[in-house]
């Protein structure tokens, strides 16, 4: 779809055009709440839970609009090793749910070096 020039997915094989339907926003949300694991964790998104979840990846980078600003999520994992720096912003507060332990996240950047 990107060799053709399309910007979203298209409906239709061809001839076609870029139709952005809310069926095609669904593998955004799906790459951000599921592999990034960027959710919400408390009503109007005033906490947020991150839990990566990158199968066989080995790098994400991520970054969800937020009624207070973007967050962002670089996680990088070589081996047993992850380096995750999550930004959030100002008035945000969260977790961090790695291998089944929490780590608390504040408004600003964190970096994670964790195996």
């Amino acid at each position: 779809m990107l060799d053709i020039g399309l910007t979203t997915f298209a409906e239709n094989p061809e001839p076609t055009r870029s139709d952005c339907h809310a069926w095609s926003a669904s593998p955004l949300y799906e790459m951000l709440s599921l592999v990034a694991g960027i959710m919400p964790a408390a009503p109007g998104f005033k906490k947020v839970l991150i839990k990566p979840n990158m199968g066989s990846l080995t790098s994400i980078l991520a970054t969800m609009p937020h009624p207070q600003g973007d967050i962002r999520v670089n996680n990088k994992e070589t081996g047993r090793q992850a380096c995750i720096v999550i930004d959030i912003p100002v008035g945000v507060v969260g977790e961090l749910e790695w291998e089944g332990k929490i780590y608390p996240l504040e408004q600003g950047r964190k970096e994670f070096n964790l195996n």
